[in-house]
Formats: C-alpha cells, sequence, structure tokens
C-alpha cells in the first residue's frame, strides 16, 4: 500500500489548489464485487469489508492526474462471479441506466469477477449499446492487496479508455494491458494476467439495437449450452433441456456439424428447435457456422437450428437472452440471431 499513500499525498496537494471554475468530467466506477475486491483469509479468498474506503482512494489516484472526477458506486451485497445468474446482467445495466440519467458521466467502468466476466460484458454490450456513454468492465486475477496485483493496473486502463473513448463506442473489456470487444472476448486462461484475448475483432456495418416488439417482463431468458461430444445421443439431447431452458446454444464441430447419424438424432433436434430457439456455434477457437458445406451441416439447418456464424459461447448465450427478454420470437427472433447487431458476428447482410 506503499504506493497508495505516495500518490493519495500527491492527490491531496492537488486539490489544495482549490475547486475549478466548472465542472469537471467524470467518471462511474460500478463496483459487483470479485477477486479485485478480495482479501486473504483463513478460508481462502473472500470479500474484503475496506474495499469500499480502498477502491475510492484507489479511484481517486488514477482520476487526479487526468483531471476528471470519480462517482463511486457498488453492487448490494457484492456477487462472488461464479454465482453470477440471468438476473446478474440485466440488474447491472438498468443500475447503470439510471446512473448515467442522473450524474452524465463522461465513462462508466464495471469492476467484475473474471470468472463470469465475458458473459456479463457480453450481455452488456447489448443492453447498453444504446447508452451513449463508453462502457468497460474490468478486474483482476489477483486482490487488490496482494503485492503482485494486476487490480491498480487494469482499474488503470479501464477509467483511461473510459474517458477518452467516443461517446457511441461499444463495450468493452480492459484486462492485462489490452482493451478487448466485449461481444468477441473469453477467458482462455485462470491465471495469467492475461487472461482474457478476443480471436476475432468486432464485426464491421453492425446494425445496431433493435427496437423492442413488446419486451417480455417475466422473469430473464435462461439459455443453456450443449457441447457435441463422440458418444453423445439423441437422450442426452433431450435431457439437455430438462429442466425447461428457454433457449439452447449448442456447440457443433467445424463448420457447424453434428452426429446426424446417431439413431434419433435428427428427430431429437427437430423436437427441439419446435419448442425453443436452438443457436448452432463452432467449437473452434476461430471461424464459424457454414451449414452448407457438409451434407450433415444441412441436416441441422434442416432440422430448424439457426445459425449463429461466428459467435463466441458468452455472445452467443448473451444475444439469444437479450433478444428474448425483448419479445423477438419465431422469424424475427431467428433473423436478428443471424445478423449482426453490435459487432458480435459477421451475420448476414439486411
Amino acid at each position: 500500500m506503499s504506493w497508495l499513500k505516495e500518490q493519495l499525498a500527491a492527490h491531496a496537494a492537488i486539490r489544495q489548489n482549490g475547486p475549478m471554475s466548472t465542472p469537471a468530467p467524470s467518471v462511474l466506477v460500478f463496483a459487483t464485487g470479485g477477486t479485485i475486491g478480495m482479501r486473504e483469509t483463513d478460508r481462502g479468498l473472500a470479500p474484503d469489508p475496506d474495499f469500499p474506503e480502498i477502491l475510492e482512494q484507489l479511484v481517486g489516484v488514477i482520476c487526479a492526474p487526468l483531471g476528471i472526477q470519480a462517482r463511486i458506486n457498488h453492487l448490494l451485497p457484492p456477487i462472488d462471479s461464479a454465482n453470477a445468474d440471468t438476473e446478474t446482467a440485466p440488474k447491472i445495466a438498468r443500475a447503470i441506466r439510471a446512473r448515467v440519467r442522473t450524474h452524465r458521466p463522461r465513462g462508466v467502468v464495471i469492476t467484475h469477477g473474471t470468472d463470469t466476466l465475458a458473459y456479463t460484458a457480453a450481455r452488456l454490450a447489448f443492453e447498453l449499446g444504446d447508452l451513449g456513454v463508453p462502457v468497460v468492465i474490468t478486474g483482476s486475477q489477483l486482490p487488490h492487496g496482494a503485492a503482485d496485483t494486476d487490480a491498480r493496473e487494469n482499474l488503470t486502463l479501464a477509467i483511461r479508455a473510459s474517458v477518452r473513448a467516443a461517446p457511441g463506442s461499444p463495450v468493452a473489456i480492459a484486462f492485462g494491458g489490452k482493451l478487448l470487444p466485449a461481444v468477441r472476448t473469453t477467458k482462455h486462461d485462470s491465471r495469467a494476467r492475461t487472461a482474457f484475448r478476443a480471436e476475432s475483432p468486432l464485426a464491421p456495418a453492425a446494425l445496431g439495437i433493435p427496437a423492442d416488439p413488446e419486451p417480455d417482463l417475466a422473469a430473464p431468458a435462461r439459455i443453456l449450452a450443449l457441447r457435441f461430444v463422440p458418444g453423445i445421443t439423441a437422450d442426452d439431447v433431450r435431457s439437455a433441456v430438462g429442466g425447461r431452458p428457454d433457449g439452447l446454444i449448442l456447440e457443433c464441430y467445424g463448420s457447424g456439424n453434428g452426429p446426424m447419424a446417431r439413431p434419433g438424432m435428427a428427430s431429437a433436434l427437430r423436437e427441439l428447435s419446435a419448442e425453443l430457439p436452438v443457436v448452432a456455434i463452432t467449437q473452434c477457437a476461430t471461424g464459424g457456422v457454414d451449414f452448407s458445406r457438409y451434407a450433415v451441416g444441412q441436416e441441422l439447418a434442416g432440422a430448424g437450428i439457426i445459425d449463429g456464424s461466428d459467435l463466441t459461447l458468452e455472445a452467443g448465450i448473451a444475444k439469444l437472452g437479450f433478444l428474448l427478454d425483448r419479445g423477438f420470437r419465431g422469424v424475427e427472433l431467428r433473423q436478428l440471431i443471424e445478423r449482426n447487431l453490435v459487432g458480435e458476428c459477421v451475420g448476414t447482410a439486411g
């Protein structure tokens, strides 16, 4: 904490010069929990009750040289990101919208646990795609008090990026010295400081967020994923939706292939797609779905499976859930899944 004490002294000296004649631009920092706000205990990492005060000091030190003010809010209670559910990202989005309307910050920074950071960030890219204020999500692999913590550098990058980005910039993730597009990012390393990567850049010519036809005010849609592996059966596929999710992401082989020769597989997939939207993505790190390439891919398309293009798993779950929550169904839902809304996939034209 010696670095922080030195910087706090410098920050105090700057503040002695008196208030600025015009209001300084501001950044909203919204803390939701995660490793960044934890400390070591006898039972492992746990939330640090002193973190709110420490975060305020740390953010102040980062903001002072930039000439910006900071407003800090906390999600209560904070969450371990492994416990994130379908309501987590929409709840964060609602809180951000309310505070942006009231305080009109230059940028928004959200701190989040790394386990589900990419899932939340992808959903926020849709939820806040029309916010008009740059939003950057960050966190850390090590708690703020660790000797070699990455908390300070990630938070610094996030704050700087949020206040320097253009108003309509897409939601991004700041981590490990990089600024990554939220809808293209996945967590690929459980230990490294560079825990996140984006295999593809934002897709160009995004169409934007569609107007709500009739928002669904019920509980947020639950989207699950099923991965094809050798040995999977039609019964396994049916069992995957036994808990009655609202949608399914189907992780296919290669360019959108599946074990269609397995007994009953084609009929099981037809049954599923008749009951709920099923979106196909590839298990590969790059590339995407192309049902026309192989006969088995065409069989999947014939079973009613939706082409997910080159969506990541995180973006696929986020996009399908977002559109269902907005009330889109049937043909219109399929068309929107297959189109590029915020840079999340190459998609189809029109």
